[in-house]
């Protein structure tokens, strides 16, 4: 149930902005991971806010930074 509420959140929180197709991929990915993760609490505040800072940087035109980010996540989450 936390986790269902944990990805609704994220969901709702992220900005309505167009994200390119690599950056939108990684993200759909690292969302997925942290929804059925069983993260300690730290860890997923560290992803979560890799992942908020990736959306920016992919919103602002910065895909490859964003990409990188989300790279460094999705390796954390032991995800490709």
């Amino acid at each position: 149930m936390k986790t269902c509420l944990l990805a609704t959140l994220l969901l709702a929180t992220t900005p309505a902005i167009a994200l390119a197709g690599a950056c939108e991929d990684d993200l759909a990915k690292v969302d997925k991971a942290l929804a059925e993760s069983d993260l300690g609490p730290d860890e997923r505040t560290q992803i979560e806010d890799m992942r908020n800072q990736a959306v920016q940087l992919c919103g602002a035109g910065n895909e490859p930074e964003g990409i990188d980010v989300l790279a460094e996540a999705k390796a954390m989450l032991a995800i490709e």
